[in-house]
């Protein structure tokens, strides 16, 4: 129950007594968050790279600036994220989708007994979902307009939970490889997504017997509810975007229902709780995870983005994709990396055919997604019309010489183009052993003209 004072501070905090920058520069947290943070950096060793950080968080200034440690178990720093996650999805990602547009995913992977193969379970799960996506866009193009914006997150448990999970839990954790023998006190990690949907022309049931059919198989491992009608969707996006970055670490922590987060958070808040924290050990397991192996909050979002159009620059769900014109600086230098069909004329790119299209870039070409303009592929199938290839290595093109005796280069080496040429290399800025394709060329003509030369003087005699 929250004291008079409590309720005052709340109050000035949400009934505008503050602007949003003075709200900022306040440093300190309400007691049930300061007191998550504090449990937190005990946890960690005193020499723990994150523990610094999070001494720090909060810090102002000379020049008025926060520091924020990026911790994700850090209060301050996930409430932080949410509001700005919160602000894109509303403002930026669906603001133009209206409640019947958009639904609320789970899925759930395989459980985990350490942190050692997470990394890897959560990079296979993303590759197999764009994998899912980009299949069911070729077959039918209602899946154009699918969007899925989501965060991953990890829940434990000790063996022991699992006599106390409901039916349809146990059910799913048989499902995903529950051991079957442990000792009680093992800590079983439990890897997920959260996901707001676009749906676009699909229905919940289409999505969710998709999924259910060709890549995620075992019993309630997916789950897809619609959004509430009775509520704004802003108000929707914001309530499960909180619960998908809630980050608590409670051992009995009851999870509401995402929609109606923040009423259920609210009503907690005014209750007085007793909470039991995590292990040390797995808070601290926890953490390494998300800060050392991985990059914290940015590591956690995961976005599948709407199939474009082709005349935008992309085709929709072909993996090959016509790309406008970027350029990058790389020591200095500027370099387009990729150029799109109409910004470049025919003759500087090379048209092979898209079945041979390896076999004729092999050992010459190294084609990446970003350097391959594509035309003709009907339905993203390769093969179906010419594929469009350039090799636009501006920054280094070289030629390798070698020293057999049916090279341009050393047919004739008393040629004072050759000379020039060998002389040249002594001083190039290319790796020793090789010169530059136009310098290459260059030489070439010289000694065609040279042969040319020498042959008419030779009739001249």
């Amino acid at each position: 129950m929250k004291t008079k004072m409590e309720q005052l501070q709340a109050d000035m905090m949400t009934k505008g007594a503050f602007t949003r920058y003075e709200r900022r520069q306040m440093k300190y947290l309400t007691k049930a968050n300061e007191a998550q943070r504090q449990y937190v950096k005990s946890a960690l060793p005193s020499k723990h790279l994150a523990r610094s950080w999070m001494e720090e968080c909060g810090e102002v200034d000379d020049y008025g600036n926060i520091y924020y440690c990026g911790v994700p178990l850090c209060p301050r720093c996930f409430m932080r994220e949410r509001a700005v996650q919160t602000g894109k999805a509303i403002k930026k990602i669906f603001c133009d989708a209206a409640n019947e547009d958009l639904a609320f995913a789970t899925i759930l992977l395989p459980t985990q007994l350490d942190f050692s193969g997470m990394t890897v379970l959560v990079e296979n799960e993303k590759r197999r979902l764009r994998t899912f996506v980009d299949r069911q866009r070729k077959k039918d193009n209602r899946w154009d307009e699918f969007q899925l914006l989501g965060w991953w997150e990890i829940d434990r448990m000790s063996f022991g939970d699992f006599e106390t999970c409901g039916r349809n839990t146990k059910i799913a954790l048989d499902g995903l490889g529950f051991p079957l023998m442990e000792t009680p006190d093992k800590t079983i990690w439990r890897p997920h997504l959260h996901a707001i949907i676009r749906k676009g022309g699909l229905t919940t049931e289409e999505i969710a017997g998709a999924l259910r059919k060709e890549t995620h198989t075992a019993k309630y491992q997916v789950d897809i509810q619609p959004f509430r009608a009775h509520r704004d969707v802003g108000d929707n996006i914001q309530n499960i975007v909180r619960y998908c970055l809630k980050f608590r670490i409670e051992c009995d922590y009851k999870r509401p229902d995402a929609q109606d987060f923040i009423e259920a958070e609210n009503a907690d808040e005014a209750k007085p709780i007793v909470r039991q924290w995590w292990p040390v050990e797995d808070v601290r397991e926890y953490v390494d995870w998300l800060c050392v192996q991985r990059s914290g909050f940015q590591s956690l979002r995961f976005v599948i983005g709407q199939a474009k159009e082709a005349s935008t620059g992309q085709v929709k769900g072909s993996a090959f994709s016509s790309v406008s014109i970027t350029k990058k600086t790389i020591n200095g230098e500027k370099s387009i990396s990729s150029i799109s069909d109409r910004s470049h004329s025919p003759a500087d790119l090379h048209v092979v055919n898209a079945n041979s299209l390896i076999s004729e870039l092999s050992g010459i070409f190294v084609v990446e997604d970003n350097d391959v303009a594509s035309t003709g592929i009907a339905d993203g199938v390769a093969g179906k019309g010419l594929t469009r290839c350039m090799y636009n290595n501006n920054i280094k093109d070289t030629n390798w010489t070698g020293t057999s005796s049916d090279t341009p280069l050393t047919v004739i080496e008393t040629q004072p183009a050759v000379a020039e040429l060998d002389a040249a290399s002594k001083i190039s800025r290319y790796p020793v052993n090789a010169i530059s394709l136009s310098d290459r060329v260059r030489g070439i003509l010289a000694q065609k003209q040279a042969n040319r030369d020498h042959v008419g003087g030779m009739k001249q005699l």
